[in-house]
C-alpha cells in the first residue's frame, strides 16, 4: 500500500512538475535553433552566434550572479547575527510576528514598497526636501533603477532574511546547539571559539543546500528586478522576457537562446548540488 502511494506521488510529480518543464524547454530549444517560429526557416546557429558574440547574456548573467550573491551573503550573515543575539527575544509572540511579517508579503509588493520609499519622488526624498537636505528631487541619490542595484538588493534582503532567521532558529533547537555551547564552555572555550567552532559550523552545514537554492531562486527572480532594475544590464529573467516580447522577430529566437542557456546552467548547478556526496574516509 505504501509503495503504491509512493508510485502515485512520483507519477503526479512527473505529470505536474517534470513534463511541463520538459515541454517548455524543448519548445525553447527548437525555437532557438530556428526549427519552429513564425519567421524561422529551418535549422540555424545564427541566433546562438548572435547571443554569444554580443556578450549580452554573459554580462546579464554576471550582473544577476553578483546581485544574488551579495543579497544572500548579507541575508545569511544578518540572520546568523540575529539568531545568535536575539534568540530568546524572538521566542516572544510580538517580536516573532514583526520578524516574520515580511514572509507574507509577495515579491512584487516588496518591489513597489521599496520604490515608494527610495525613488526620487518617494518617501525619503520628500522627507529630505522637508528637512532642507535637498532642494530638488534630482539631488536625491539613485537608490532604485540604479547601476549598483541597491533597491533590488535591499528588497531581496528584506524578503529572505526572515526565512533564514526562522531556519537557523529551528536548526539551533533541533541540533541542540545550546547544550553543545554549554559543554564547550565548560571545557574552557570562550565566546569567540564557541561561535567559530560550534555555532557557525553546525548552522551552515545543516542549511547550505537551502542557502544555495535561495541563491538560484534570486538568480532567476523577475518581479523585483522588473520594478527596481535599470535598462542595461538587466537581470536574466527580465532580459529573457524583454527579448521574447520584442517586435523584432529575430530577437524572439535570441530570447529563447538566453532562456536555454540559463536553464542549462541552473540545471547543472542543481544536479551538482543534489549529487550524493562521497563520504570522507576516516583518517588514520
Amino acid at each position: 500500500m505504501k509503495i503504491k502511494k509512493l508510485n502515485i506521488g512520483i507519477l503526479l510529480f512527473v505529470l505536474v512538475g517534470v513534463l511541463p518543464f520538459a515541454a517548455a524547454f524543448i519548445y525553447a530549444l527548437l525555437y532557438s535553433f530556428g526549427i519552429i517560429g513564425v519567421a524561422n526557416n529551418g535549422f540555424t546557429l545564427q541566433f546562438w552566434k548572435s547571443v554569444i558574440t554580443s556578450g549580452t547574456f554573459f554580462k546579464s548573467f554576471g550582473y544577476s550572479f553578483l546581485i544574488a550573491l551579495v543579497a544572500v551573503v548579507i541575508s545569511v550573515g544578518s540572520a546568523l547575527w540575529i539568531t545568535s543575539k536575539f534568540r530568546q527575544q524572538l521566542e516572544k509572540r510580538f517580536m516573532s510576528f514583526i520578524i516574520y511579517l515580511p514572509l507574507a508579503i509577495p515579491g512584487i509588493v516588496t518591489g513597489f514598497f521599496t520604490f515608494q520609499l527610495f525613488s526620487k519622488g518617494g518617501f525619503f526624498a520628500r522627507i529630505s526636501h522637508k528637512l532642507g537636505f535637498i532642494t530638488e528631487a534630482s539631488q536625491f541619490p539613485d537608490l532604485v533603477n540604479d547601476g549598483l542595484a541597491i533597491g533590488i538588493i535591499f528588497s531581496f534582503i528584506t524578503m529572505i532574511t526572515p526565512f533564514f532567521v526562522l531556519l537557523f532558529l529551528n536548526v539551533y533547537k533541533n541540533e541542540r546547539v545550546e547544550e553543545l555551547s554549554l559543554l564547550a564552555q565548560s571545557l574552557g572555550a570562550n565566546a569567540n571559539q564557541i561561535t567559530q567552532r560550534v555555532f557557525l559550523p553546525i548552522l551552515i552545514k545543516k542549511t547550505w543546500v537551502l542557502i544555495m537554492l535561495y541563491f538560484i531562486f534570486l538568480l532567476g527572480a523577475y518581479e523585483v528586478p522588473l520594478i527596481l532594475g535599470q535598462e542595461s544590464p538587466q537581470m536574466l529573467s527580465v532580459l529573457i522576457i524583454q527579448e521574447i516580447k520584442q517586435y523584432d522577430l529575430d530577437k524572439i529566437s535570441e530570447g529563447y537562446v538566453v532562456a536555454v542557456l540559463y536553464t542549462l546552467i541552473v540545471s547543472v548547478a542543481a544536479i551538482l548540488l543534489f549529487l550524493p556526496k562521497r563520504k570522507r574516509p576516516y583518517a588514520n
